[in-house]
């Protein structure tokens, strides 16, 4: 699918300045979508909407369709008659810099057992109905991630292949119990994702009527303690224990950074024969949630890294083969052309990738930072840049720009220098910022902290890091009119 020339602004929601110790779908973001319009963006990239898991990561998710609990709004269930001024006083004693996670996930349960409470005495016919609904028409994932969650909870988080064996594979007399027995946390998991979905199907419309596009992830795994891979073992390389016979991860990076994670590998055997019926569910769920889909590590639909049990380090693997424009032809023949942005960046299979975006028309991403390594015919350089591509200064898992510049060799930044024809580094960004506005790529996305001239303190990512993760937060006072009118000028100027 061709994109029109235009640009946008990535950011994650829990990013967003709300009084209620994180970013959530309430009036922060509808300001935000407000300055996105007034600035000329056309685009939002919001990372995955997804609950979080491993170190806080929404790329390590207990599903892979349900939405973040502490994302919905207290502000806007407070509004609504859900939830008492109490709830809202509690969570304003929290940071209004960095999330707070193990506090903010137990204040947000507590506020929606509350606010279903109200919702079962107070609310009208129709708002019932519209649950009723809700409920009805995602039962084939919402009833099997509410029941796994309620069963986590009951058996005090631990994994599910560490529950009782009947439930834990699932005997169907087990099931029946359990859900009987669970049936009111059950119901509460399902209120839970009706609260979600209603608050972000509100600001979706709101952003349209702005004329701004949601860019949404799809990560390329799911934690192995996972509705998806509880309900769905047989799509997954596991053993009769729920054990992994492979690991998932990446080579090491030409820096050394070795990462294995937690995600199981696909048994791309069993999916291919059910037609791929559990990624063709992803992607029609996510596009009712969003307008662009960014496939994370598009890479390994090629091929995926499998790294053996016991591995000390990422190098102890081989590259095994995926379904490739197979899985994507069976998805399209269900769902229709699919809008595609394709995270494409590992170095060991490239040329083969680049051969099966070709096919497929997917564009790829570039990325500044990775252009001044090597020659002029870096392919991350802005004047490089093909006009079917993505371009970005840096994603979530890079350093802000600022952050990058001040922390490369002096020779690295005299080549930044003189790329971009500076004398100083004092506005890195904001030149970093008009050269790529300026290439030829048809789709630019900014980090807002390179917007806003921020450095590595307010970095979201840092791959193989294990704390510290996915808490930064800007301040509500930092989005000026003046800042808009300068974003605005440099998109009018490069005719996005």
């Amino acid at each position: 699918m061709k994109f029109p020339r235009r640009s946008g602004i990535l950011l994650h929601v829990t990013s967003l300045p709300s009084p209620y110790g994180i970013g959530d779908l309430g009036e922060s973001a509808y300001r935000f979508v407000d300055f996105l319009e007034a600035s000329g963006q056309r685009l939002w990239q919001v990372l995955p909407l997804g609950p979080t898991g491993h170190e806080n990561s929404p790329y390590s998710s207990p599903s892979a369709i349900a939405g973040n609990l502490l994302m919905i709004s207290p502000g806007e269930l407070a509004r609504e008659g859900m939830i008492t001024r109490t709830y809202l006083s509690s969570l304003r004693e929290m940071s209004p810099d960095r999330v707070d996670y193990l506090r903010i996930i137990n204040l947000k349960k507590e506020m929606v057992v509350s606010a279903r409470k109200n919702f079962i005495f107070a609310a009208g016919p129709k708002e019932k109905k519209e649950f009723e609904n809700f409920c009805a028409q995602n039962s084939v994932w919402l009833d099997e991630f509410a029941c796994f969650m309620a069963l986590k909870n009951l058996f005090h988080q631990l994994p599910w292949y560490s529950w009782p064996g009947p439930i834990a594979f699932r005997h169907p007399r087990a099931l029946r119990e359990y859900r009987d027995r669970l049936s009111v946390e059950i119901a509460t998991v399902k209120f839970q994702q009706f609260l979600f979905f209603r608050q972000w199907g509100r600001l979706r419309k709101y952003a349209h009527q702005k004329g701004v596009k949601i860019i949404g992830d799809i990560p390329i795994f799911v934690n192995q303690d996972s509705a998806d891979v509880w309900a769905n073992r047989n799509i997954f390389l596991l053993d009769d224990k729920g054990w992994r016979t492979a690991l998932s991860g990446v080579p090491p990076s030409r820096e050394g950074v070795s990462q294995i994670w937690d995600m199981p590998l696909y048994n791309w055997e069993v999916m291919r024969a059910d037609g791929y019926r559990w990624w063709k569910a992803r992607f029609a769920a996510l596009l009712r949630e969003v307008d662009i889909i960014r496939v994370d590590h598009f890479s390994g639909f090629y091929a995926l890294w499998h790294i053996k049990v016991g591995a000390k380090t990422s190098a102890e693997g081989e590259w095994i083969r995926s379904p490739g424009a197979d899985l994507f032809r069976e998805v399209e023949s269900d769902l229709g052309a699919l809008p595609i942005i394709a995270e494409a960046l590992e170095p060991a299979i490239k040329n083969e990738v680049n051969a099966l975006l070709r096919e497929l028309g997917y564009p790829g991403i570039r990325v500044l930072q990775h252009g001044f390594h090597g020659g002029r015919r870096n392919p991350h350089l802005p004047v490089n840049y093909p006009k079917d591509s993505v371009a970005y200064p840096g994603t979530h898992d890079d350093n802000p720009i600022l952050g990058w510049y001040r922390s490369r060799p002096r020779k690295i930044k005299k080549r930044v220098r003189n790329y971009l024809d500076i004398a100083g580094g004092r506005s890195v960004n904001w030149q970093i910022i008009r050269a790529m506005e300026e290439s030829r790529a048809d789709t630019v996305l900014i980090q807002l902290q390179d917007v806003l001239g921020l450095g590595s303190e307010s970095r979201m990512n840092t791959p193989g890091t294990n704390s510290g993760q996915w808490e930064w937060r800007y301040d509500r006072g930092m989005l000026t009119e003046r800042m808009a009118a300068r974003l605005l000028e440099l998109t009018r100027e490069s005719s996005r």
